[in-house]
């Protein structure tokens, strides 16, 4: 099987076991603390992830094996939490095993229903990104 939807299907299987939302959010939370801080000269290298209510920067390597790396900072807590679920999935995987994975984990893990209109329309503008980059690494 694809080890980036294996990864995501782990993340669902953990968050359907939290039934209540706040849960779901104080997970995230505790997500958001294992993304590791992107330094201020990172920062200024890294590509602006458009389209996302909150700041959002991305670094994106290719690692000799052919996987991408992907390293994630925003100035946003919750947001935090959702790139490390994000780089959990995508990070250390190769362009094809990226790009053959939907993100569908919000909808599927009941994050949809935590999160406003504006900050889903900033979860999809960050999957196509990373899309976007395994797709240039092919």
């Amino acid at each position: 099987m694809n080890p980036a939807c294996e990864a995501q299907d782990a993340l669902v299987a953990d968050f359907e076991e939290l039934d209540d939302p706040f849960f779901r959010y104080e997970y995230l939370l505790g997500l958001a603390a294992e993304l590791p801080v992107m330094s201020e000269k990172d920062k200024k290298r890294a590509a602006k992830v458009e389209g996302c209510q909150s700041s959002v920067w991305m670094i994106v390597e290719r690692n000799d094996d052919g996987t991408l790396s992907f390293a994630f900072e925003s100035d946003t807590l919750i947001v935090r939490g959702v790139l490390r679920v994000m780089q959990i999935v995508f990070s250390e995987r190769t362009p094809a095993d990226i790009l053959n994975c939907p993100f569908n984990l919000p909808a599927r893990a009941g994050l949809d229903d935590l999160f406003e209109a504006q900050r889903r329309n900033g979860m999809r503008a960050i999957a196509s990104a990373i899309f976007t980059q395994a797709e240039r690494a092919r």
